[in-house]
């Protein structure tokens, strides 16, 4: 019997340990599809594949949306894999969403999209990314390596030199400051290439390169592939050697057959497509008039308003802009006419199909064809989200639905957009989100309420500035693509900590 209890001791033991190891302060809120974490982090940070890195006890580890553990914190920083491109025509920036640099104690690792560590913090520096053959050079105690960012193939650094190899018009006059060799094709053309050894941190056109990378080793030279296989065997005392051996030569005549073969043309319809109509505004004095840029198969027209107004205002449409004369609000079209004549108090941006605009005092909404299909009866309205919009009706604001019907009746003294199925609420007892069926997912004392929600759309914008990590890579990675709806971050203005309530998908 004693055994059997001590067992069973062990047993809720290794329980407790393994719920606190877990995440011992993620809590099911009390909706079953969201999970609430309070604030203990200094910060946090939305990726693009799904993470949330947090930052504790100065330093970072990494949470899934649905609030667990992938990586617990220890690292420095945490940054994307970007390509920042140089502002040369045919080069763009390119983003590698599934690998990210990992830092600690001044060294860098990588770690993929699973929270597997391809490379553990241990490199030294990391040299330079090249984006056509998607490797990323590294340094460790003065040798060379890299990953093969698609295949996730590490190849550790063991090379003492390394360059690419790129294929250039040969010229007998010409002078190279590094090592190279010249190429001649075995056909009846007899043509001449110099193979030319390019320093890692040097650019050049995309088509130029070999899939192989020339290294030395060991006083040895030869060259791998960029799976880090032996591509010419280590036996040549110069790099101008490992350049002449005839494996260079055939893969010189592979690369030149793949850019012989055609490729796929645009359809007409394809190339002939012009940029859309557009409506923009010019300033002069204290009155706005309208420029009209029309495309045409000759290109571009433009032409300008006669009529000046006293305001207009962006309402989600390229080739339709809202003007204001004398106070009150209509709507013009690409062609300068009214398709709403000013008649309306105010109007809002497009969103999920309807406008919402005010007039006579109150507030409606049209569709996007500018019919009215909810008749103006709000004292205030704010935009559709996620299919419910915010509106007050004496006083206290509920949620409508595409129909105009309420689903959940006024009751709240303030309301703010659904979200991620969730919306921030206030009531005169309580603070707090709701899901979409009215009911709190958390709550907190309105009376003096220390706490505040921000969705994690506006977090990533306004609350987490790129000094977090200080790169150009992060601005463009933050700026550029298009991040999940994970939930909202819940900040204690008292301990300036900030939690989670997430909605839980599952990645």
């Amino acid at each position: 019997m004693r055994r059997i209890k001590s067992f069973i001791c062990l047993v809720l033991v290794f329980i407790w340990l393994t719920y606190s190891l877990t995440f011992a302060h993620a809590q099911q809120a009390s909706s079953q599809k969201f999970v609430y974490i309070k604030p203990q982090f200094e910060n946090v940070m939305f990726w693009e594949n799904g993470w949330i890195s947090y930052f504790q006890g100065g330093k970072w580890g990494i949470l899934s949306s649905s609030g667990n553990v992938l990586l617990k914190p220890q690292f420095d920083k945490i940054e994307p894999v970007v390509y920042d491109s140089p502002s040369i025509m045919g080069i763009e920036d390119k983003f590698y969403k599934d690998i990210f640099v990992i830092w600690q104690n001044g060294r860098a690792g990588f770690v993929d999209t699973s929270a597997k560590i391809l490379v553990k913090p241990e490199l030294d520096s990391l040299e330079v990314l090249n984006p056509w053959l998607n490797l990323y050079f590294c340094k460790k105690e003065g040798k060379y390596g890299f990953l093969n960012l698609d295949k996730k193939i590490y190849v550790s650094p063991q090379f003492d030199k390394m360059y690419f190899v790129v294929v250039l018009p040969y010229n007998p006059n010409g002078k190279y400051p590094n090592p190279h060799a010249k190429c001649t094709l075995s056909d009846e053309n007899k043509k001449e290439f110099c193979l030319y050894a390019l320093d890692l941190k040097d650019g050049i056109w995309p088509n130029s390169y070999l899939e192989y990378i020339l290294v030395s080793k060991d006083e040895k030279c030869g060259a791998v592939n960029i799976d880090g296989n032996v591509f010419v065997d280590f036996k040549y005392n110069s790099f101008e050697e490992a350049l002449s051996d005839s494996k260079f030569t055939e893969a010189v005549k592979n690369m030149l057959a793949n850019e012989s073969k055609p490729a796929t043309s645009l359809s007409k319809n394809e190339s002939n497509k012009t940029s859309p109509d557009y409506i923009s505004s010019e300033i002069i004095g204290n009155k706005y008039f309208l420029v009209f840029q029309k495309a045409t198969s000759k290109g571009y027209t433009q032409t300008k308003s006669k009529e000046y107004y006293d305001n207009v205002k962006n309402i989600g449409f390229t080739n339709f802009i809202a003007v204001c004369k004398n106070k009150k609000w209509g709507i013009v079209d690409i062609n300068g006419k009214y398709v709403v004549k000013p008649q309306l108090d105010d109007i809002k941006e497009l969103s999920e199909g309807k406008i919402a605009f005010k007039q006579n005092g109150k507030w409606g909404f049209m569709d996007k064809n500018f019919k009215v299909v909810i008749k103006p009866q709000f004292d205030k309205a704010e935009n559709f989200s996620e299919g419910y919009a915010a509106v007050m009706k004496s006083n206290l604001w509920g949620y409508i639905n595409p129909s105009g019907k309420f689903v959940i009746k006024p009751q709240y003294t303030q309301a703010g957009p659904f979200f991620a199925q969730m919306a921030a609420v206030a009531t005169k007892d309580y603070v707090g989100l709701i899901d979409t069926k009215g009911s709190f997912v958390v709550k907190f004392s309105a009376k003096n309420s220390q706490y505040s929600f921000v969705d994690s759309e506006t977090y990533r914008f306004r609350y987490a500035p790129d000094s977090i990590i200080n790169s150009r890579a992060y601005e463009l990675y933050k700026y550029t693509l298009k991040f999940p709806k994970f939930g909202y971050v819940v900040i204690d203005k008292k301990s300036k900590k900030v939690g989670l309530v997430l909605r839980g998908q599952g990645k």
